[in-house]
């Protein structure tokens, strides 16, 4: 037995040196325990990376979910901020090479009303959009006043404004509503004989109301000022300041004279509500837009434009001046949770929406912007943890700009195709003894480059004069105190 142990001692590679000429030093110490932390670390990340696989990219024919329910379609997915245009007015619309052609969308679309500071908007109970009771003003008056048809020619009873004395008009009355209209309005022409009526009506009957008529097809600065952007608009003043928002009931006689004798009451609603009372006029109300889209798997554009059944807006009023907080494609999810999923994946959204919040001015009047969107879809296959859950996320490339036009009314564009080809990103797992190799290389290697740190120190002697002063130090600290 003793013979066949010499024979292995001649094959020792790891040669011992006695442990009685050994030294343990506190600079070899400090040396191993870097050198042990060093390897713990170098070995977790090994294991990890190879649990995960290495990524590896190829680009094939798109031709995937040809018999699934949802083959063919998918979400678009938007957040996006319009600081001067009110909500009333925004429409969201989708149109694609299949002629399908979808307008003023509001299914899955939410529209937050925003303030002058860009912060959301008090919104007032929603009383105050219940029409006005049947017979608030009777039929007689009305026939009395039409009877009169002297009415339809004078001005007494609504006051004509022009910039010289607007603000000093508004400012002088407590309570006043002012009609903003243009001559060339179709919804103008067609509200005079009833705002003149119900100017008459209210005089007759002593309501705390003034009612006033601005042209502003000869004072277009002076409604532009005021926030006006569509014709005819009606806006409410108490002492000169505006108390939002802006009349959106029917235009009766019943309902605006109901209107104007319930203001009072229309301003304390407004400030429980928290809605600001105390501004002059609210240039910038704006919007935003938040929602998804299910729309087909070809060519298509998402457009926001203006929208109204009762209202010509003025192109040299609109500003569609936009912020895009978010837009991403993604497959349509079975489940509500499934969605919510993917839009709280902060890894899947870095991904698919490069936006950052990116904003886009309307420099000059009549401005349209235009986006277009190149978007190619990515299937990962065998991934580890760590990565996005989705099995496939769409990245899209951006190209953006801006004209002014005559042609129509200002909107906002974005333009999507999808690209034949599809990038595949498989995650194949190395080798076992890949796996052994490495961290047997990283481990000596980092035990090789510490024995050499350690060599060094002690050689020079830099670790024995470390620890040795720091001993002084020690003892010179416990002598003073």
């Amino acid at each position: 037995m003793s013979g066949l142990t010499s024979f292995i001692q001649n094959f020792d590679f790891y040669k011992s040196v006695q442990v009685d000429i050994r030294q343990k030093t506190a600079a070899g110490g400090a040396v191993s325990i870097v050198a042990a932390i060093l390897m713990a670390m170098l070995f977790m990340c090994e294991t990890a990376s190879y649990i995960q696989g290495t990524p590896v990219h190829s680009i094939e024919l798109d031709d995937h979910d040809n018999l699934s329910k949802t083959a063919g379609a998918f979400w678009v997915n938007f957040d996006i901020t319009f600081p001067s245009v009110t909500c009333d007015h925004i429409s969201v619309d989708v149109e694609d090479r299949l002629g399908s052609r979808i307008f003023d969308i509001s299914k899955n679309v939410e529209k937050i009303p925003l303030d002058a500071e860009g912060a959301e908007a008090a919104m007032l109970p929603d009383e105050h959009l219940i029409p006005a009771p049947e017979g608030h003003v009777s039929m007689k008056e009305i026939q009395e006043v039409v009877a009169n048809k002297d009415i339809f020619t004078r001005s007494n009873d609504s006051v004509m404004l022009e910039a010289d004395n607007f603000e000093e008009w508004v400012n002088a009355h407590e309570w006043a509503l002012v009609n903003f209209r243009v001559e060339w309005c179709p919804w103008c022409q067609m509200l005079v004989p009833v705002w003149k009526s119900a100017a008459a009506i209210l005089s007759k009957r002593d309501a705390p109301v003034e009612m006033a008529t601005v042209e502003c097809t000869h004072h277009m600065e002076l409604c532009k000022k005021a926030g006006v952007v569509a014709f005819p608009t009606i806006k409410l003043f108490h002492f000169g300041n505006h108390v939002p928002p802006d009349y959106k009931g029917k235009r009766t006689v019943n309902d605006i004279v109901h209107y104007a004798e319930t203001a009072r009451d229309f301003k304390n609603e407004a400030e429980k509500a928290g809605a600001n009372v105390t501004s002059t006029h609210r240039e910038d109300v704006g919007c935003t837009v938040v929602g998804h889209l299910f729309v087909h798997k070809v060519p298509g554009r998402m457009q926001f434009s203006l929208k109204s059944d009762q209202h010509t807006f003025n192109r040299e009023f609109v500003n569609f001046t936009h912020q895009v907080h978010h837009l991403s494609f993604n497959d349509v999810p079975e489940t509500e949770s499934e969605m919510e999923a993917i839009m709280l994946d902060h890894e899947i959204q870095d991904k698919v929406s490069k936006w950052l919040s990116q904003v886009f001015t309307s420099h000059t009047k009549h401005t349209t912007h235009e986006h277009y969107l190149k978007v190619v879809e990515y299937e990962y296959k065998n991934r580890g943890f760590g990565y996005a859950r989705a099995n496939r996320i769409y990245e899209h490339s951006i190209s953006s700009h801006s004209y002014a036009t005559d042609a129509h009314l200002p909107a906002v564009k974005f333009h999507y195709d999808l690209s034949p080809l599809q990038v595949t990103v498989e995650y194949k797992s190395r080798p076992w003894f890949s796996f052994i190799t490495m961290v047997c290389a990283l481990i000596g290697g980092a035990w090789s480059v510490m024995s050499v740190v350690n060599d060094v120190a002690s050689t020079s002697g830099l670790g024995k004069a470390l620890f040795s002063d720091s001993k002084t130090m020690a003892k010179t600290l416990r002598d003073s105190s």
